[in-house]
């Protein structure tokens, strides 16, 4: 009976544990539209919660709006939740968030753009998915 018991137990350390592996792949456009689309690779059901952040690759004086930051002054969308995700499926969430930095509402265009000809809101910052608590 014992050694019954040893085998159950082993065998339950050596079995992969049924976890959900909820990613998330979400794209921003300068306008503020966000789209994300939630994947549930694991085996059980859970949820993901993310922000969408615009980061400012260049010096301040780039910016036409220079007294929100330079390099790496970051602006964020509100959170975006996936809500459940069962097994082996995907949630697409196109959310209506709004965006800021230091408390101010604020398209990601505006956050990026420049008055030099030379920079191009396109190219003035570059958006990460961040995941935070649910």
């Amino acid at each position: 009976m014992l050694k019954i018991a040893a085998l159950a137990a082993s065998s339950m350390l050596l079995a992969p544990a049924a976890l959900a592996e909820v990613k998330e792949g979400c794209s921003a456009k300068l306008n503020g539209a966000i789209r994300c689309e939630f994947t549930n690779t694991g085996k059980k059901k859970d949820s993901a919660c993310v922000v969408v952040e615009m980061v400012r690759l260049y010096d301040a004086d780039v910016y036409s709006r220079s007294s929100l930051g330079g390099k790496g002054a970051v602006l964020s969308s509100d959170k975006i939740c996936s809500g459940l995700v069962e097994p082996q499926d995907v949630r697409e969430r196109t959310p209506s968030a709004s965006w800021a930095v230091n408390g101010i509402s604020m398209s990601p265009y505006e956050f990026c753009d420049s008055d030099n000809p030379w920079f191009k809101a396109p190219q003035n910052c570059l958006m990460r998915t961040k995941v935070v608590p649910n």
